[in-house]
C-alpha cells in the first residue's frame, strides 16, 4: 500500500475524490482522502455507483489570525480584535489600522495614519476557511454577510 500526503486543502481533496477536478466521473483520481469539513450534498450525490463514500471527520485544529504590526506600535496591551472587527477587516470594510473601530479597543495603538491592512488568505477551499467563516457568522452575523464556506474567499485581486 502506498499513500502520499499533499497539503492541498480539504476542498481540493474533495474535488479530486469526487472527480469534480477533472470532470471524468468514470474512475477515481484518488481512492482515499482526508478532510475535516463535510462534503457538500451535491458533490456527494455526484459520486456514481458502485463507488461509495464514508466521511468521518477526525481532526480538530486551531485557526490563527496574524498581524505584522511592530511590537512597539502595538503597546504592551497587545492587539485586540473582536469578532465583529475581524469580520469588517476580512470583508474589506475596514482597510487601515488607524480605523476608529480598531482604536476603540486599542487606544494605545501607535501605527502611522493610513497604514493599510493587507489581508492574506488561502486561495483554495479548506477547513480553515470553513472554520473562520463559521466563526465570523456565529459571532458577528451583522458584519459578516459572506457565506459559511470551505471554498476560496475573496476576489482575484486579493
Amino acid at each position: 500500500l502506498r499513500m502520499t500526503y499533499r497539503a492541498v486543502g480539504s476542498g481540493t481533496g474533495q474535488k479530486e475524490f469526487s472527480q469534480l477536478a477533472s470532470g471524468d466521473y468514470s474512475k477515481s483520481l484518488t481512492a482515499f482522502g482526508s478532510g475535516d469539513i463535510p462534503m457538500p450534498r451535491d458533490q456527494y450525490n455526484s459520486i456514481l455507483a458502485p463507488r461509495q463514500m464514508l466521511h468521518v471527520p477526525f481532526c480538530l485544529g486551531a485557526i490563527g489570525v496574524f498581524h505584522s504590526i511592530p511590537p512597539a506600535e502595538v503597546s504592551v496591551d497587545g492587539l485586540k480584535l473582536s469578532p465583529c472587527i475581524l469580520a469588517l477587516i476580512f470583508s474589506r470594510q475596514i482597510t487601515t489600522w488607524d480605523h476608529a473601530a480598531i482604536k476603540v479597543d486599542n487606544p494605545n495603538l501607535a501605527v502611522p495614519a493610513g497604514t493599510p491592512i493587507k489581508v492574506a488568505r488561502r486561495t483554495l477551499g479548506s477547513s480553515s476557511t470553513a472554520g473562520l467563516t463559521g466563526y465570523l457568522t456565529a459571532k458577528c452575523a451583522a458584519n459578516w454577510t459572506m457565506p459559511v464556506t470551505g471554498v476560496a474567499m475573496g476576489s482575484a485581486g486579493d
